[in-house]
């Protein structure tokens, strides 16, 4: 891949930025231990669930060593599984996000900001192939960091939601990405009928979930 970050390696890379920036912001700190948008998440754990779920998670499975294949075979084929996942996974992750958020907004920022420093140059280094594993398989790093984008666009929404006065700071190429990531994955779990009739027909389904 030589010394230029591509595709999605870019485009990770720009929304872990935003997540860095959003994450910075006086007001988030203010609103550190106010209820969020989302059930039993402060804006705290919401934020620690935003910093290592979205951004250095790919710096913990990269210190693994690779898995022989890959199991899941796309964004879409993650989510379809994810979207599955029962009460004891949520709360496993809101249990994370809570104990990333006891450190503090200011600990959990520097931390975040020093995964990121190592990620923009590791990401120059590995190569197409390289597999990862992840919860609930493996797949290939550029895959995986496709669901890391939805997981920064969706909850830079769920915390602009929360936080009185901060905006969406994910760039709009970014969010378009995902708004087209979510098309597939709802194709994955509910087949592409469904999902046709619910963008394009008044008679159809109104509801397609993507990962609820």
């Amino acid at each position: 891949m030589g010394a230029t970050v591509i595709g999605v390696r870019d485009d990770f890379l720009r929304g872990a930025r935003a997540v860095l920036a959003a994450l910075s912001d006086p007001a988030v700190t203010a609103a550190w231990d106010e209820p969020s948008v989302l059930a039993d998440q402060t804006v705290g754990s919401l934020a620690g669930h935003l910093a290592r779920g979205g951004v250095w998670v790919v710096g913990d499975y990269l210190d693994l060593d690779p898995p022989p294949v890959a199991t899941f075979t796309s964004v879409a084929h993650y989510f379809g599984q994810v979207a599955t996942m029962g009460e004891t996974g949520h709360r496993a992750i809101r249990d994370r996000g809570a104990a990333i958020a006891a450190h503090g907004p200011d600990a959990v920022v520097a931390r975040l900001s020093e995964r990121l420093d190592a990620l923009e140059l590791r990401l120059r280094a590995e190569p197409a192939d390289r597999l990862l594993p992840v919860s609930g398989g493996s797949m290939v790093l550029d895959d995986y960091l496709g669901t890391r984008l939805v997981e920064q666009v969706v909850h830079l929404d769920d915390l602009a939601r929360s936080v009185p006065g901060l905006r969406l700071t994910a760039p709009g190429d970014l969010v378009a990405r995902v708004a087209a990531l979510g098309t597939a994955i709802a194709v994955e779990r509910h087949g592409a009928p469904a999902v046709v009739r619910h963008l394009f027909r008044h008679d159809g389904p109104r509801v397609v979930p993507v990962l609820g």
